[in-house]
């Protein structure tokens, strides 16, 4: 069985990241994985050299334009050599070419949803409009990563298509004390200060300016804090400016495109996640299961991932809520350690990457109607 994973870019993000999982565990099952990106990412992530080392087959289109009339001919040829059984799409302009193109070739479709950033129908864009069409008509199953997400799309999906399969994440990595301490020692300048952690696209969506605010009256307070931000995007010359006119250029740190996350993640003390909208944050179940206590606004489905204690939740788009749920996260250590075990307990329970490849099989089956290679594959 062979499946083809369609999407955007292969830059650094949840749907991403979510793509390594996918590989990583599909391969253990003898599941031939091909990746394909519609358009090369301009930050030249490692994320194509990762995935061929789980084991997929990466093709990353070189046309400069997504909508390039080139492109839907491209998919029909791939898929069509590459053998492929069954088509997966994450993200919109992916959801669009790529159920066009697997109709095409008469293949079944399905999409992942990862995010709530949607309106109804008459309030939609043109891409909007034929993305959902896509998902109503080309489309076998819908996946919610969420019920947030699930919530958001229902009313726009056909009836009895949509799957909320909740997000996965791998263990998290273990380092010692010394290697622990070298990288809060490498970020912050000093492996003592309370090292707060956020990653993420530096986009409009993840609220940067928010946190920012809030990490600047937290820092008042508690002036040993150091905050490191994971990540790139349109916004990061406008945060660095912001964080200089704050006058907070020695106690935060922009690290851009890094390939040791795991390994921040587990040199950190508090994760912070300050987003506008949300659906189901692969950064922050990766920090739950690095055992990281979060901050995080109450957005997707944040609050349920926190509802039994690993963390502490703020209202989006206020930053004296953010900096007072900060300053609850971090003013008493031992509860600020309890909330981390709590966090990485939960995950391990509820977000184990096997059983989410297992429901995702179903749903392959399901698009199919094969429950012979159902069966065969469980």
């Amino acid at each position: 069985m062979k499946i083809a994973h369609i999407i955007d870019a292969l830059g650094w993000g949840g749907a991403q990241t979510l793509l390594l999982t996918f590989a990583e565990t599909a391969s253990r099952r003898g599941i031939e994985v091909l990746v394909i990106g519609l358009k090369p990412d301009r930050y030249k992530p490692d994320v194509p050299d990762r995935l061929r080392a789980h084991g997929a087959q990466v093709i990353e289109l070189s046309y400069r334009k997504i909508y390039d009339p080139r492109t839907i001919p491209a998919l029909v040829a791939l898929l069509k050599k590459e053998r492929v059984d069954l088509v997966h799409t994450h993200l919109s302009h992916a959801n669009i070419l790529g159920s066009v193109a697997a109709n095409i070739v008469g293949l079944p479709v399905v999409t992942t949803l990862h995010n709530t950033n949607t309106v109804q129908r008459k309030s939609l864009g043109l891409r909007k409009k034929i993305e959902q069409y896509c998902l109503r008509n080309l489309t076998s199953r819908v996946i919610a990563v969420g019920e947030n997400v699930a919530g958001v799309y229902r009313p726009l999906i056909k009836e009895g298509a949509l799957d909320v399969i909740p997000n996965a994440v791998g263990f998290g990595e273990k380092i010692t004390a010394s290697q622990k301490n070298a990288i809060r020692a490498e970020l912050a300048g000093d492996a003592d200060r309370l090292l707060l952690l956020a990653v993420g696209r530096l986009l409009p969506q993840k609220g940067y300016h928010d946190m920012l605010t809030a990490f600047a009256r937290l820092h008042e307070r508690f002036p040993k804090t150091f905050l490191a931000i994971v990540g790139v995007g349109e916004l990061q010359n406008t945060l660095m400016e912001y964080t200089r006119s704050l006058g907070l250029s020695a106690h935060v740190r922009f690290l851009g495109e890094r390939g040791d996350v795991p390994q921040l993640l587990a040199a950190a003390d508090v994760f912070l996640n300050s987003s506008h909208w949300e659906g189901l944050s692969i950064a922050m179940l990766e920090a739950m299961m690095a055992g990281l206590p979060v901050v995080a606004t109450s957005v997707g489905d944040a609050a349920i991932l926190l509802s039994t204690g690993g963390g502490v939740l703020s209202e989006p788009k206020d930053p004296a809520a953010f900096a007072l749920a900060m300053e609850s996260a971090i003013i008493d250590p031992e509860k600020m350690r309890s909330m981390g075990r709590v966090a990485r307990e939960y995950v391990e329970r509820n977000y184990a990457a096997d059983s989410w490849l297992d429901k995702l099989l179903t749903c392959y089956a399901l698009s199919q109607k094969k429950s012979d290679w159902l069966e065969y594959q469980l």
